[in-house]
């Protein structure tokens, strides 16, 4: 990098936005392959969404002028929080690492300038633009004076939102290699997965929040803060009130060069140290649990698993996020009184600690050889781990559906308690099971954070495969679900509680089953297995025998970027039909069909619900089926016009051979 970028180091602002701008602007080119593809036409029609919806805002007709500004500058407030918390969950954007020029010449600041440049480059950006341009719309209908002021509102806005994101992940990448930096980000991206749950559940208490009578009261504590600046300075020139609009303006770019000059020494003290921070210390003495183990090789895996799950901050950062998810999955409701989730915070935390930790392998990188080189000790291995994942988890999710059991009705007692064993059970076999089929690295860097490999090269194979175990987990508890189903539609309470000897059943059928195929895969194929883990997925040896010179992007796998932005669509659309729209809103119609919320269904006639929500699933099925056959690379159908499929310099069979 530093014999390629060549910048002076009293280089300015100006030539560092110029350069690494067009370094953006050409690694985005080269590297859009067809998952980046998938995923950008999918965050861009979501995003577009949400952006137009917010812009809208502005044209909307409000009781008072204060209801008007609450409205705004709350939709200012959820739009800067999403953009300080958003690079938690996905690791910010890893195009330009800051890490990448520790050894170009430049000055921090330069750099940071630079980087921020190069920030605008994107989707995102734009999409945040649109929907600040709301405020330009309800300036516009205040005055010539207003829709003036709102320009540089705007454009303040959006760069005191990049500021955010990029400060953020910065600022707390070194807070998080301690056990309180931990704890934050779990809680931060925890709250974030939550929102994505059940937060629609709260679009009834923000509305009232924001248009009701607490109109006055959310205005005056969204005026303090610096994401609603902008909205007060144009509503203070709808006053005539000239010396507050300045103020507010003058502030808010006070505010980004504050964050401006605090993210350049962030990287400064990056550059320099290399982020390390402060050492574990070792105990000296094995501490109790551990004598307690067996003196067997299953017995010493699972000592080792306990205290990475203790101290690794990846690890203990995905169970942490697991455990928030569960909570804030069930308190969000409460917002608008709706409290039939509280039981299931056992559930949710226990199917997202699956598919967080679904990549366990990948977390030990090139480790796998201590214990591939031992004669038969990958099954040991394989069930040590699958047992120290449960005694982390199991008691987590237990206590969790415990506290909030006595809160809900008797009813749901019968559906958690059959389908709680069966979501840790699935897991249990998913976790060693995907992992050693389809691991991704997850190298652990110097000076790195645990949020590093969120923006990792197999990031999105993590992902793909959290989303896998997921969907996969909620699948295991169907036989169980359906015995507690039979029970409630006939009325028979024995038959309802049957259901947890089913669940029960079912869970020790999947961690026994899929945990004997995990070790068995480890045996035949463990050192391929560790070759990707030591070289990356792009170096297998099936990709490097198949791919030519230029294997990148959508064409190396036969797909074009066109089929590979229609895939994830297809499947964004496949997951949102048959989840909320169809299962979803199933059970809401059955348990709860006063909470209507964004679900379809439940604003048809009751007659109606059940058949709809139905439709909406196998709908939902078609789209992941097409997606799926659309994913398929293209193959000849007639290989005799090129030569043989399975030697394409070898000229094809001849027809006088046959004969």
């Amino acid at each position: 990098m530093a014999g390629v970028l060549t910048v002076p180091p009293a280089a300015g602002g100006r030539v560092a936005i110029g350069v690494l701008t067009g370094m953006k602007v050409t690694v985005l080119r080269r590297s859009m392959s067809g998952p980046r593809a998938a995923g950008l036409a999918v965050a861009t029609v979501c995003g577009g969404a949400g952006a137009v919806g917010t812009a809208m805002l502005g044209l909307a007709d409000y009781a008072t002028p204060e209801a008007g500004f609450g409205v705004l500058a709350l939709a200012q407030l959820l739009w800067s929080l999403g953009w300080a918390l958003g690079p938690l969950v996905t690791g910010g954007d890893a195009t330009l690492r800051p890490a990448w020029f520790a050894m170009v010449p430049m000055r921090p600041r330069g750099l940071a300038v630079g980087l921020l440049g190069a920030a605008f480059v994107g989707v995102t950006p734009v999409l945040a633009l649109v929907a600040f341009g709301g405020l330009l719309l309800y300036g516009a209908r205040q005055g010539p004076a207003a829709a003036l002021v709102a320009v540089p509102a705007v454009l303040l806005q959006l760069l005191f939102v990049v500021l955010l994101a990029k400060f953020t992940p910065q600022a707390l990448g070194g807070v998080l290699r301690f056990r309180l930096g931990w704890e934050l980000s779990a809680l931060l991206v925890g709250l974030v997965m939550a929102c994505l749950n059940s937060g629609w559940f709260a679009i009834g208490f923000l509305t009232r929040l924001g248009t009701g009578d607490w109109a006055a009261g959310a205005a005056t504590a969204v005026r303090v803060l610096p994401s609603g600046w902008a909205v007060v300075a144009v509503d203070a020139v709808r006053r005539s009130d000239w010396p507050t609009a300045a103020a507010a303006l003058a502030g808010l770019a006070a505010v980004c060069g504050l964050l401006l000059a605090a993210w350049a020494a962030l990287l400064s003290r990056q550059l320099v140290r290399g982020g390390a921070g402060r050492p574990h210390r070792v105990a000296a003495r094995p501490r109790a649990r551990n004598r307690l183990l067996p003196d067997t090789p299953a017995g010493a895996v699972l000592a080792k698993e306990l205290l990475l799950w203790r101290r690794d901050p990846r690890r203990a950062r995905f169970l942490r996020t697991a455990l928030w998810t569960g909570v804030f999955t069930g308190l969000l409701p409460l917002l608008d009184g709706y409290d039939q989730l509280l039981p299931w915070t056992g559930v949710v935390a226990a199917v997202f600690a699956g598919a967080f930790c679904v990549n366990l392998y990948g977390l030990d990188a090139g480790a796998l050889w201590l214990t591939l080189v031992v004669p038969g000790a990958e099954r040991a291995d394989v069930r040590a781990r699958q047992a120290a994942w449960l005694l982390v988890t199991a008691p987590v999710a237990l206590l969790l559906t415990a506290v909030a059991l006595p809160l809900a009705p008797g009813a749901v007692l019968p559906w958690v308690c059959a389908v709680l064993p069966a979501v840790l059970g699935a897991g249990a076999g998913l976790i060693p099971l995907m992992s050693v089929l389809a691991a991704a690295p997850s190298p652990d860097r110097p000076g790195g954070g645990p949020l590093d490999d969120l923006a990792d090269e197999s990031a999105e194979h993590v992902r793909a495969q959290g989303l896998a175990a997921f969907w996969l987990q909620l699948l295991a508890v169907l036989p169980a679900a359906g015995v507690v189903l039979a029970g409630t539609l006939l009325s028979s309470g024995p038959l309802r509680w049957a259901g947890v000897p089913a669940g029960l059943l079912t869970g020790a059928l999947c961690a026994w089953g899929l945990g004997r195929a995990a070790g068995r895969r480890l045996e035949e194929r463990g050192p391929e297995l560790l070759d990707v883990l030591r070289k990356g997925l792009r170096r297998t040896p099936e990709a490097e025998s198949s791919a030519g010179p230029e294997d990148a992007g959508p064409a190396a796998a036969g797909i074009s970027r066109g089929r590979s932005a229609a895939v994830g669509l297809l499947t964004t659309g496949g997951i949102l039909l048959i989840a909320p729209q169809g299962l979803v809103a199933l059970a809401l119609s059955l348990f709860a069909p006063s909470v209507r919320s964004w679900f379809l269904v439940l604003y048809l006639p009751r007659a109606l619900g059940i058949p709809v929500a139905v439709a909406f699933a196998l709908l939902g099925a078609l789209c992941l089926r097409t997606a799926h056959r659309l994913s398929r690379p293209d193959r000849p159908d007639r290989p005799d016009h090129a030569g043989s499929p399975g030697h394409p310099d070898l000229p094809a069979p001849s027809a006088e051979l046959g004969s």
